[in-house]
Protein backbone atom coordinates (compact mmCIF):
# COMPACT_ATOMS: atom_id res chain seq x y z
CA UNK A 1 0.00 0.00 0.00
CA UNK A 2 0.85 3.24 -0.56
CA UNK A 3 1.86 6.03 2.23
CA UNK A 4 -0.28 8.48 2.38
CA UNK A 5 -1.33 11.34 4.99
CA UNK A 6 0.91 13.63 5.22
CA UNK A 7 3.35 12.98 2.79
CA UNK A 8 2.93 15.78 -0.02
CA UNK A 9 1.77 14.82 -3.54
CA UNK A 10 5.53 15.54 -4.97
CA UNK A 11 6.61 12.50 -3.01
CA UNK A 12 3.67 10.07 -3.74
CA UNK A 13 4.54 10.90 -7.08
CA UNK A 14 8.39 9.69 -6.94
CA UNK A 15 7.37 6.78 -4.80
CA UNK A 16 4.68 6.32 -7.71
CA UNK A 17 7.21 6.31 -10.23
CA UNK A 18 10.03 4.26 -8.12
CA UNK A 19 6.99 1.79 -7.50
CA UNK A 20 6.61 1.68 -11.80
CA UNK A 21 10.06 0.70 -12.06
CA UNK A 22 9.81 -2.17 -9.41
CA UNK A 23 7.10 -3.28 -11.50
CA UNK A 24 4.57 -2.83 -8.95
CA UNK A 25 2.14 -1.39 -11.01
CA UNK A 26 -0.85 -2.10 -8.31
CA UNK A 27 0.56 -0.07 -5.82
CA UNK A 28 2.23 2.75 -8.09
CA UNK A 29 -1.63 2.66 -9.81
CA UNK A 30 -2.27 3.67 -5.98
CA UNK A 31 -0.03 6.11 -5.66
CA UNK A 32 -0.42 7.93 -9.00
CA UNK A 33 -4.36 7.77 -8.02
CA UNK A 34 -4.11 9.48 -4.44
CA UNK A 35 -1.34 12.10 -6.04
CA UNK A 36 -4.16 13.19 -8.36
CA UNK A 37 -6.83 12.97 -5.63
CA UNK A 38 -4.34 15.46 -3.04
CA UNK A 39 -3.39 17.59 -6.08
CA UNK A 40 -5.53 17.57 -9.12
CA UNK A 41 -3.39 19.47 -11.09
CA UNK A 42 -0.47 17.62 -10.92
CA UNK A 43 -0.06 16.85 -14.82
CA UNK A 44 2.32 14.04 -15.04
CA UNK A 45 0.54 12.27 -12.23
CA UNK A 46 -2.40 11.91 -14.56
CA UNK A 47 -0.15 11.05 -17.29
CA UNK A 48 1.55 8.09 -14.92
CA UNK A 49 -2.08 7.45 -14.08
CA UNK A 50 -3.25 6.86 -17.90
CA UNK A 51 -0.55 5.09 -18.80
CA UNK A 52 -0.70 1.89 -16.05
CA UNK A 53 -4.71 2.28 -16.53
CA UNK A 54 -4.13 1.74 -19.85
CA UNK A 55 -1.74 -1.39 -19.21
CA UNK A 56 -4.54 -2.67 -17.20
CA UNK A 57 -6.80 -2.64 -20.32
CA UNK A 58 -9.35 -0.02 -18.85
CA UNK A 59 -8.97 2.62 -21.53
CA UNK A 60 -12.13 4.41 -21.09
CA UNK A 61 -9.92 5.72 -17.30
CA UNK A 62 -6.98 5.72 -18.93
CA UNK A 63 -8.51 8.27 -21.96
CA UNK A 64 -9.92 10.43 -18.97
CA UNK A 65 -7.00 10.65 -17.38
CA UNK A 66 -5.16 11.70 -20.54
CA UNK A 67 -7.24 14.08 -21.15
CA UNK A 68 -6.80 15.53 -17.54
CA UNK A 69 -3.17 15.96 -18.43
CA UNK A 70 -3.67 17.54 -21.40
CA UNK A 71 -6.09 20.16 -19.61
CA UNK A 72 -3.10 21.03 -17.36
CA UNK A 73 -0.36 21.11 -20.63
CA UNK A 74 -1.58 21.44 -23.73
CA UNK A 75 2.00 20.99 -25.29
CA UNK A 76 2.79 17.58 -23.79
CA UNK A 77 3.46 15.72 -26.96
CA UNK A 78 3.47 12.25 -25.65
CA UNK A 79 0.32 12.86 -23.99
CA UNK A 80 -0.91 14.07 -27.05
CA UNK A 81 0.76 10.88 -28.21
CA UNK A 82 -0.66 8.53 -25.53
CA UNK A 83 -4.23 9.75 -25.98
CA UNK A 84 -3.97 9.43 -29.53
CA UNK A 85 -3.15 5.72 -29.56
CA UNK A 86 -5.95 4.93 -27.06
CA UNK A 87 -8.13 6.12 -29.10
CA UNK A 88 -6.73 4.05 -32.18
CA UNK A 89 -6.75 1.26 -30.30
CA UNK A 90 -10.27 1.33 -29.41
CA UNK A 91 -10.69 2.13 -32.87
CA UNK A 92 -11.86 5.66 -33.12
CA UNK A 93 -9.91 6.44 -35.42
CA UNK A 94 -11.20 9.66 -36.54
CA UNK A 95 -10.86 10.63 -33.15
CA UNK A 96 -7.10 9.93 -32.32
CA UNK A 97 -5.95 11.53 -36.17
CA UNK A 98 -5.94 15.35 -34.32
CA UNK A 99 -4.32 14.07 -31.34
CA UNK A 100 -1.68 12.70 -33.60
CA UNK A 101 -1.30 15.80 -35.63
CA UNK A 102 -1.04 18.11 -31.91
CA UNK A 103 1.75 15.50 -30.92
CA UNK A 104 3.69 16.02 -34.04
CA UNK A 105 2.87 20.05 -33.87
CA UNK A 106 4.37 19.36 -30.14
CA UNK A 107 7.15 17.86 -31.37
CA UNK A 108 8.01 16.67 -34.99
CA UNK A 109 10.83 14.30 -34.18
CA UNK A 110 8.43 11.96 -32.72
CA UNK A 111 8.57 9.21 -35.35
CA UNK A 112 5.69 7.24 -33.69
CA UNK A 113 3.16 9.95 -33.76
CA UNK A 114 3.59 9.71 -37.65
CA UNK A 115 3.38 6.45 -37.85
CA UNK A 116 0.30 6.60 -35.55
CA UNK A 117 -1.23 9.20 -37.70
CA UNK A 118 -0.55 7.31 -41.36
CA UNK A 119 -2.47 3.94 -39.46
CA UNK A 120 -5.10 6.20 -38.82
CA UNK A 121 -5.50 8.16 -41.92
CA UNK A 122 -5.17 4.51 -43.96
CA UNK A 123 -8.46 3.26 -41.23
CA UNK A 124 -10.04 6.59 -42.57
CA UNK A 125 -9.32 6.16 -46.21
CA UNK A 126 -7.03 8.75 -46.67
CA UNK A 127 -4.76 6.74 -48.38
CA UNK A 128 -2.37 9.17 -49.95
CA UNK A 129 -2.47 11.12 -46.24
CA UNK A 130 -1.14 8.02 -44.70
CA UNK A 131 1.28 7.40 -46.75
CA UNK A 132 2.71 10.78 -46.15
CA UNK A 133 2.79 10.37 -42.57
CA UNK A 134 4.63 6.67 -43.00
CA UNK A 135 7.37 8.33 -45.53
CA UNK A 136 7.78 10.73 -42.38
CA UNK A 137 8.10 7.95 -39.36
CA UNK A 138 10.32 5.93 -42.45
CA UNK A 139 12.53 9.13 -43.06
CA UNK A 140 12.65 9.76 -38.94
CA UNK A 141 13.55 6.15 -38.34
CA UNK A 142 15.24 5.06 -41.10
CA UNK A 143 16.49 1.55 -39.46
CA UNK A 144 12.69 0.52 -39.01
CA UNK A 145 11.11 -1.59 -41.75
CA UNK A 146 7.59 -1.14 -40.45
CA UNK A 147 6.64 2.01 -42.36
CA UNK A 148 7.91 0.50 -45.09
CA UNK A 149 5.48 -2.85 -44.73
CA UNK A 150 2.99 0.18 -44.25
CA UNK A 151 3.66 1.88 -47.31
CA UNK A 152 4.11 -1.39 -49.63
CA UNK A 153 0.43 -2.02 -48.51
CA UNK A 154 -0.73 1.43 -49.61
CA UNK A 155 0.92 1.34 -52.56
CA UNK A 156 -0.18 -2.05 -53.75
CA UNK A 157 -3.67 -0.72 -52.76
CA UNK A 158 -3.48 2.42 -54.55
CA UNK A 159 -1.94 0.58 -57.73
CA UNK A 160 1.59 1.99 -57.76
CA UNK A 161 3.63 -0.99 -58.74
CA UNK A 162 6.49 0.74 -58.79
CA UNK A 163 6.75 2.60 -55.55
CA UNK A 164 5.89 -0.80 -54.22
CA UNK A 165 8.58 -2.60 -54.95
CA UNK A 166 11.09 0.40 -54.62
CA UNK A 167 9.85 0.00 -51.01
CA UNK A 168 10.37 -3.51 -50.94
CA UNK A 169 13.63 -3.13 -51.95
CA UNK A 170 14.10 -0.67 -49.05
CA UNK A 171 12.61 -3.12 -46.21
CA UNK A 172 14.62 -5.69 -47.81
CA UNK A 173 17.75 -4.35 -46.79
CA UNK A 174 16.43 -4.06 -43.19
CA UNK A 175 14.01 -7.06 -42.50
CA UNK A 176 14.19 -9.65 -45.38
CA UNK A 177 11.56 -11.76 -43.35
CA UNK A 178 9.37 -8.86 -43.58
CA UNK A 179 10.51 -8.02 -46.93
CA UNK A 180 9.41 -11.75 -47.71
CA UNK A 181 5.84 -10.84 -46.33
CA UNK A 182 5.58 -7.74 -48.67
CA UNK A 183 6.33 -9.81 -51.74
CA UNK A 184 3.79 -13.02 -51.15
CA UNK A 185 1.21 -10.51 -49.60
CA UNK A 186 1.43 -7.89 -52.58
CA UNK A 187 2.06 -10.40 -55.01
CA UNK A 188 5.55 -9.32 -55.85
CA UNK A 189 7.68 -11.53 -58.35
CA UNK A 190 11.14 -12.80 -57.00
CA UNK A 191 14.21 -11.45 -57.90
Amino acid sequence: MAPSGSLRPSILFWYGRFLTRLKRRAQALEAFGAVTREDPRHQRAWSCLGFLLAERGQLDRAIEAFERALALDPGDAASHFNLAFLLQRAGRHEQAIPGFERAIRADASLDRAWYGLGLSLAHAGRLEEAAAGFEQAARLRPDNPYAGYQLAGLWHRLGKRERLRAEYERVRGLDAKLAERIRVEFDLPPN
